[in-house]
């Protein structure tokens, strides 16, 4: 058991579920969803912890970490490029 606890996957999974949690309790069990005057904030604060969220997976469970050097600048600039984009869209439209 003890072995189990200090695997990569399993701490990476139990934060994976932190993140997801804070996520949660920003849109639904904060309430800001209610607040138009934050939505932008609340939603590029959800896009960034998504962010991290699918970078984690990315490198840990599809092993991206042990990837060539060029492959993970390639992935990298792409999640910043749509993390980006989507955020420039929450502002934009509320």
């Amino acid at each position: 058991m003890n072995e189990l606890v200090r695997q990569r996957a399993t701490v990476s999974y139990a934060l994976l579920l932190g993140v997801t949690l804070v996520a949660f309790w920003l849109t639904v069990g904060h309430g800001g969803a209610g607040l138009s005057e934050s939505q932008a904030l609340i939603w590029t604060q959800i896009i960034v912890l998504a962010f991290v969220k699918v970078r984690w997976v990315l490198m840990d469970f599809m092993e991206l970490r042990s990837a060539p050097i060029g492959l993970r600048v390639l992935y990298e600039l792409w999640g910043v490029a749509v993390a980006s984009v989507l955020i420039a869209f929450a502002w934009l439209v509320t």
